[in-house]
């Protein structure tokens, strides 16, 4: 079998989790909360498994879980060494199909996290802008913004158009802690960023729980519902609440969150 770079990268991986203190390991396992099997294939058509048991206590292998994986990935050896350094986020990977994707999408996105919590990863960027530690919104609200990314000038243009709205997303996670996003969605380009932004007005405000804005993101609950149930509190133009639905739908289609690739 001909030599496989990502080796060395593994090797790190689990060495540094050996080297982890006992509570930021836990820290890390309950933020992950997954079982990884990775599938890489080199120039030379090798074929190589590797898995990351991320869910327990914290293992990284070769060979396949131990128990059966939450996520499949099928890459090549090149390209789990760009994800591991940083040249290749998670999200720009899954978006371009550079990795074939087996089991939920929303855990595959926490390699990321993996990466960048033993000092590898994506350097400080759009995901460090947009992140909040402790939130399963931070990952949803980077799939928006990756979407946005990718879009050609005209498709902006036309998602702008149908939107027409500034949205103020406040989120409270299980430890109270608030996070806050404005997507602006009215004006060229359509951006997101961390806290408000300084001379723009919401149209929307939208307070929820970190749950609930998952739900809304994963297809289990409408905006509507969640208006008027009381899960969302909202001030504003209530009708951009329904568009706020079309932009959940719009990126969860381009990014397959209800399908695995395979």
């Amino acid at each position: 079998m001909s030599a496989f770079k990502s080796d060395e990268i593994f090797t790190r991986l689990n060495e540094a989790l050996d080297t982890f203190p006992a509570r930021e390991r836990q820290e890390l396992v309950k933020q992950v909360n997954g079982i990884f099997e990775f599938h890489l294939k080199n120039p030379a058509g090798d074929v190589k498994i590797w898995s990351a048991e991320v869910k327990k206590q914290g293992l990284v292998q070769p060979g396949p879980a131990p128990t059966n994986p939450d996520v499949t990935l099928y890459l090549s050896d090149d390209d789990l060494v760009s994800l591991a350094t940083g040249e290749l986020s998670g999200a720009k990977a899954f978006l371009s199909d550079r990795v074939v994707l087996k089991g939920p999408l929303m855990v595959a996105m926490k390699l990321d996290l993996i990466f960048r919590s033993l000092g590898m990863g994506p350097a400080p960027g759009k995901e460090s802008e947009l992140h909040y530690d402790g939130f399963e919104t931070s990952y949803l609200i980077l799939q928006i913004a990756e979407y946005l990314n990718v879009m050609t000038d005209a498709e902006k243009k036309e998602f702008v158009a149908k939107t027409r709205g500034v949205y103020l997303i406040k989120v409270k996670n299980a430890s109270g802690q608030v996070a806050t996003w404005t997507m602006d969605m009215k004006n060229m380009p359509p951006t997101i960023k961390k806290g408000k932004i300084d001379g723009l007005k919401a149209d929307l405000t939208v307070e929820c729980k970190d749950k609930d804005f998952m739900d809304l993101f994963m297809g289990k609950i409408t905006a509507q519902k969640a208006f008027m149930t009381g899960r969302f509190k909202v001030k504003g133009a209530i009708m951009l609440g329904v568009k706020l639905d079309a932009i959940m739908k719009e990126t969860q289609e381009k990014m397959g969150f209800f399908k695995s690739k395979l």
